[in-house]
């Protein structure tokens, strides 16, 4: 059963409005957020850029990960959009790796990464859930 790494309360704080290329619409979003877990504190920045295609967002995120005690994760995930019942909220799920050359969280550069996510498309804030294997 996966374990939770952190959450993330963040907010996008620059949207860059590429518009439709080959394969769909594309935006990048860049953000910064606040992360809290038992494992890992501290902040997150980083750009989700998007590919909306069909009414389906394709996300590819890169991250940095500043940890409380000042070591640096790179975290890459991937991921799309899930079907909504409420046109406000912007569902996600995917997978991810993370990289680190901090001896003290080595570990993280060996496992797996799942997360979720809420958009809130009126105020640009956003929630997501970092677990790992």
């Amino acid at each position: 059963m996966p374990k939770l790494l952190y959450k993330i309360s963040g907010r996008f704080v620059k949207i860059d409005e590429i518009g439709n290329i080959p394969g769909g619409e594309r935006k990048n979003f860049h953000f910064m957020g606040d992360c809290e877990g038992e494992q890992l504190k501290g902040t997150l920045r980083g750009v989700d850029y998007a590919l909306t295609k069909d009414g389906t967002v394709h996300i590819h995120i890169h991250e940095l990960f500043t940890t409380d005690q000042g070591e640096k994760i790179t975290i890459e995930r991937n991921g799309h959009s899930l079907p909504s019942e409420d046109p406000d909220m912007i569902l996600l799920e995917g997978t991810g790796r993370a990289g680190t050359g901090s001896s003290r969280l080595a570990w993280l550069n060996e496992v797996p990464i799942v997360w979720k996510a809420w958009i809130n498309r009126k105020d640009v804030h956003f929630s997501a859930e970092v677990y790992h294997s």
